[in-house]
């Protein structure tokens, strides 16, 4: 049942993460602060590196946070956190996520080429001289999932990798 949840999970746009580090409370949470600044509506970063690589909240022993991009990139992970204290040290519980815009958006992508592609399937087993559309449809559902996965997953082991250097255990 385990593979079956891993297979499943590398094939969705989202990503969890659990570090037990040795910095107490206060410790993550002074950390936090080094990285993540106030979110702003308009960002102009082209030009100019952000002083901080994250935005976002953080609020008690939780926090909401997103890398800042140069531009605009839709499939950045929404990190969402939680900060629990422990002998000795602390335990975040971390889960990263699509935009919910970025989610609306594919899901009305797959829902659209999927039930068209299948009604063109349905079409051509019945009547032949159709013609093979709903290869061309097939392709479209798979290239908007991977045009989302791709960027996610690689955005999401990037951030996996600077929370584990940024949080020792």
């Amino acid at each position: 049942m385990n593979n079956i949840i891993r297979f499943y999970r590398l094939l969705l746009p989202f990503d969890t993460l659990n570090i037990a580090t040795k910095l107490t409370f206060s410790e993550v949470l002074e950390k936090l602060d080094e990285i993540v600044e106030p979110p702003k509506i308009f960002r102009l970063t082209l030009f100019k590196r952000p002083a901080k690589p994250y935005e976002g909240i953080i609020s008690g022993n939780t926090f909401k946070i997103s890398r800042i991009a140069n531009g605009r990139h839709p499939f950045l992970p929404m990190i969402q956190g939680e900060i629990h204290p422990q002998e000795p040290g602390s335990y975040l519980k971390i889960s990263m996520n699509l935009h919910k815009i970025a989610i609306v958006i594919l899901i009305y992508w797959l829902w659209a080429t999927g039930s068209i592609g299948m009604f063109a399937l349905f079409a051509w087993f019945v009547d032949r001289s159709v013609g093979a559309i709903f290869l061309l449809l097939l392709g479209m559902f798979i290239f908007g999932w991977l045009l989302c996965l791709i960027p996610f997953k690689i955005e999401a082991k990037a951030t996996t990798k600077f929370l584990l250097t940024l949080f020792p255990e």
